[in-house]
C-alpha cells in the first residue's frame, strides 16, 4: 500500500483526495501505482531503498523531452517526501504496436541519434537498473567504453567471485582489440537502457520511451541494446535505418557493446547471466 505520508501529498497537490489506487506491474525496483482524478489517468511511482535514482530518472526524461524528437511522459512532479523519491507522471494506455508504430519508433529514435555531442559521458552519474553508472567526460569512445562502463562491472563481478585471473585477462586483451574492432565513433544522446520494457506505444502509433539511463554515448550501443533480449520487430530497424544508416558490419558488433548490459545483469541477477557474457567475450577474444 502506499505509505501515508505520499497519500497526504497528492492529496494536497491535487487539493482533491484519491481514494483508490490500482498497482501496476512491471517493474522490480520500484513501487508504482495509477489513480484517476476528474476523468484523467495518472502514474505514480515511489523509492526508498537506492537514493537518487528517481531523480536520475527525471533528469534523464528531461534531457530527452528538450530535443523534441522522441517523446515521453510529461514530468507533472517529482517530490522527496519523507524517505521517498515519488514521481508523478501522466498513465499513458499501452496501445497496439503496430508496423506504423514500429516505423514512427525507428524513425524519432534516429532523429534524436542525430543530434550531435560533445563529448561521451554525463554532467552527472546516475543508475543501470540499480546499480551506480559512472559518466565522467571525455572525447573518447574506447576510452568511455572501457573506463565508464565495462572496468566498473567487471570489477564489481570480480568481488562476487564470477570470474577467474585468466577470464580477467581475457578482458584485458579485448580492449587492446577495440581499436581494431570499432569504426569512428561520435557521440549523441541515448537512451542507455533500451529493452522491450523501456518503451510504450501511446495513442496515434505513437512511440515513448520510459526509464531512461541517458547519457552521451555512440548510438550504436542503443541500437546493440535492442537486440539483447530478442530485438524489436523489422519494421523499428528498416525505418532507423532508412532515417540514420548504421555503420558497415554493425551487426558484427552487437554482442561486442551487450557485454556491458550482460555484466550488469550478472550483477544484479547473478551467475546465470555468465555464460552469456564469456559467450559474447570470446567472440572477440579468443
Amino acid at each position: 500500500m502506499i505509505p501515508e505520508s505520499i497519500k497526504h501529498f497528492l492529496n494536497s497537490f491535487l487539493q482533491k483526495e484519491i481514494t483508490q489506487f490500482s498497482p501496476v506491474g512491471g517493474g522490480s525496483i520500484h513501487d508504482a501505482y495509477r489513480y484517476s482524478i476528474d476523468g484523467k489517468e495518472f502514474f505514480i511511482k515511489y523509492n526508498d531503498e537506492v537514493e537518487g535514482i528517481i531523480a536520475k530518472e527525471v533528469d534523464g526524461l528531461n534531457a530527452i523531452a528538450k530535443l523534441n524528437c522522441i517523446a515521453t511522459p510529461e514530468v507533472i512532479a517529482f517530490e522527496k517526501i519523507d524517505n521517498y523519491e515519488v514521481l508523478i507522471l501522466p498513465y499513458i494506455k499501452g496501445g497496439l504496436k503496430t508496423p506504423k508504430s514500429w516505423e514512427n519508433f525507428g524513425e524519432h529514435l534516429a532523429e534524436m541519434h542525430k543530434k550531435p555531442a560533445q563529448h561521451y559521458g554525463w554532467h552527472q552519474s546516475n543508475f543501470i537498473g540499480s546499480l551506480y553508472q559512472s559518466n565522467e567526460r571525455t572525447t573518447d569512445f574506447i576510452d568511455f567504453f572501457i573506463h565508464q562502463r565495462l572496468r566498473p562491472q567487471i570489477k564489481l563481478a570480480e568481488k562476487q567471485h564470477y570470474f577467474s585471473v585468466e577470464e580477467i585477462n581475457q578482458f584485458e586483451k579485448l580492449f587492446k582489440k577495440l581499436n581494431e574492432i570499432l569504426p569512428a565513433t561520435s557521440p549523441s544522446l541515448v537512451h542507455g537502457d533500451l529493452w522491450s520494457g523501456n518503451f510504450m506505444i501511446g495513442e496515434k502509433d505513437t512511440p515513448y520511451l520510459i526509464d531512461p539511463s541517458v547519457h552521451f554515448n555512440f548510438r550504436e550501443t542503443d541500437i546493440a541494446f535492442t537486440h539483447l533480449f530478442g530485438g524489436f520487430d523489422v519494421k523499428f530497424y528498416e525505418s532507423y535505418n532508412h532515417h540514420f544508416p548504421l555503420e558497415p558490419e554493425f551487426q558484427e558488433r552487437i554482442s561486442l557493446y551487450n557485454i556491458y548490459p550482460l555484466l550488469v545483469h550478472l550483477n544484479l541477477f547473478g551467475r546465470g547471466y555468465y555464460g552469456s557474457v564469456m559467450s559474447n567475450l570470446n567472440q572477440y577474444v579468443r
